[in-house]
C-alpha cells in the first residue's frame, strides 16, 4: 500500500495524541503541522504557522482537523474538500452545524469526510449507527456523552458546592477556562444533533432543541437525591415520534445503580432503541489517546478504501416535547409538599409526575427515568 500524507490541523491535546498513534501506523507519514506559534513545539516537528502548506501541498491526501470552534476550521475542511482531499475531523461544534453541507462537498469533490471522533471520543458509535445498528428502524438515542458534566456532579454528591466542583475540574484539566457548553448542555445538544442525523436522516440545529445544564443543581439537591436512592447525570436523549422527533438535554434523575451514575470523568455511555433492544456503547469519551483512537480509525478507513456513509436525503420534522416524568420535592426537607393526588406519589417525601409542574419557589423538580 502506497504511502499516505496527513496535514494536521491543530497540536494541542488530541493533535499530540494523533501524532504519536500515527507514529505507530505503517505507511503513513504527517507530512505538515499547522499551529499558531512554533516556538512551543520541538524543532524537529514539520510545523508550520500557514494553512496554505497543508491545503495547497499536493503531497497531502488527507486533512485531520483537531482545532476546535468554528472558525477558522469550518473554512479549512471547506477548502481542504474543495482541493480534493479528504477530510477526518473531531469538530462536532462544525460537524453539528454544517454537518449536510460538508457531506454533500466531500461527494462533490469525490472525496471522504469522516468524523468518529466528534461524538464519544473513543466510543465507536458513529461507525455502530452508520453499519451494524442501521439494519433495524432506530426509536431512540440517549446518553451520557459529556465527561466534565460527570466530574462536577460527582464532586457535588460528596458535598462540594458547584463552583468549587467546576474549579477543581478546570484545575484537573476535566473542564476549559470557559467550560460554558459543557455545563450549560450545548457540548451534549451538538453531540445529539449528529446523532440524531445519522440515525433518523433529520439534522436538528442543537439551538432548536429542549438544552438546560446544570449549574442550578446544588449540592444538597444531589446529598438529598441520594438519601432517597437516586442519582443525577447530564443526558441527552432523542426518540422518534410519528411526525416527529423529541429532544432533550437535561439533568435527569435515576435510581442508584444505574449505568450511568456509575460514570466519572470522562467515561460516556450511550444507549440506541431499537426493534432488536438496546445496544449499549460505554467507554472514554475524552482524552488525546482515546480521541486519537476514533481520528486514526477514520484514517485507516479511508486509506482501505472502505466506502463512505451513503448519501443521507435529510427529512424536515418538528420537534416536540418528550414525555418524561418529573421527580418534585422541596428544597426545604421540611417543607409540606403541594397537594396532589396520593396516586401520584412514589415514596415518602418526593413525588414523581408524568409532567412538569409549573415553578413554584421552594420546590424542585428534575427529569426521571426509571430505566
Amino acid at each position: 500500500m502506497k504511502t499516505t500524507h496527513i496535514g494536521l490541523l491543530g497540536l494541542g491535546t488530541v493533535g499530540k495524541g494523533v501524532a504519536e498513534a500515527l507514529s505507530h501506523q505503517h505507511s503513513v507519514v504527517i507530512e505538515k503541522i499547522l499551529v499558531r506559534c512554533t516556538d512551543r513545539y520541538h524543532a524537529d516537528l514539520p510545523l508550520t504557522t500557514d494553512v496554505r502548506d497543508i491545503l495547497e501541498n499536493p503531497e497531502i491526501d488527507i486533512v485531520v482537523e483537531v482545532m476546535g470552534g468554528i472558525e477558522p476550521a469550518h473554512t479549512y475542511l471547506v477548502a481542504a474538500l474543495e482541493q480534493g482531499k479528504s477530510v477526518v475531523t473531531a469538530n462536532k461544534e462544525v460537524i453539528a452545524r454544517f454537518g449536510p453541507e460538508l457531506m454533500t462537498l466531500a461527494r462533490q469533490t469525490h472525496t471522504t469526510l469522516l468524523f468518529e471522533a466528534s461524538v464519544g471520543g473513543g466510543l465507536p458509535i458513529l461507525d455502530a449507527l452508520t453499519w451494524h445498528l442501521r439494519t433495524m428502524p432506530i426509536h431512540a438515542i440517549e446518553g451520557v456523552v459529556n465527561g466534565t458534566t460527570n466530574f462536577i456532579l460527582h464532586q457535588m454528591e460528596q458535598g462540594m458546592n458547584f463552583s468549587e466542583a467546576l474549579k477543581r475540574a478546570q484545575n484537573l484539566g476535566f473542564a476549559e477556562q470557559d467550560p460554558s457548553a459543557d455545563i450549560d448542555g450545548w457540548d451534549s445538544a451538538r453531540k445529539l444533533a449528529i446523532l440524531s442525523g445519522l440515525a433518523f436522516h433529520t439534522w436538528i440545529h442543537p439551538d432548536q432543541g429542549q438544552v438546560t445544564g446544570i449549574s442550578h443543581v446544588r449540592s444538597s439537591h444531589l446529598q438529598r437525591l441520594t438519601r432517597m436512592g437516586f442519582g443525577m447525570r447530564l443526558v441527552g436523549r432523542v426518540e422518534r415520534h410519528p411526525t416527529s422527533l423529541g429532544f432533550v438535554v437535561a439533568p435527569t434523575v435515576y435510581p442508584l445503580g444505574h449505568r450511568y451514575l456509575t460514570l466519572t470523568g470522562s467515561q460516556n455511555a450511550v444507549g440506541i432503541v431499537s426493534d432488536a433492544g438496546t445496544t449499549w456503547i460505554e467507554g472514554p469519551g475524552a482524552g488525546g489517546l482515546a480521541t486519537a483512537t476514533s481520528i486514526v480509525s477514520d484514517i485507516q478507513r479511508i486509506r482501505f478504501m472502505i466506502p463512505d456513509r451513503e448519501p443521507i436525503r435529510f427529512e424536515n420534522r418538528r420537534l416536540d416535547h418528550i414525555d418524561d416524568a418529573y421527580l418534585v420535592f422541596a428544597e426545604d426537607p421540611n417543607q409540606i409538599l403541594p397537594i396532589i393526588p396520593e396516586t401520584l406519589k412514589s415514596g415518602p417525601g418526593f413525588l414523581i409526575l408524568p409532567f412538569p409542574l409549573p415553578p413554584e419557589e421552594g420546590l424542585v423538580q428534575y427529569r426521571y427515568r426509571a430505566k
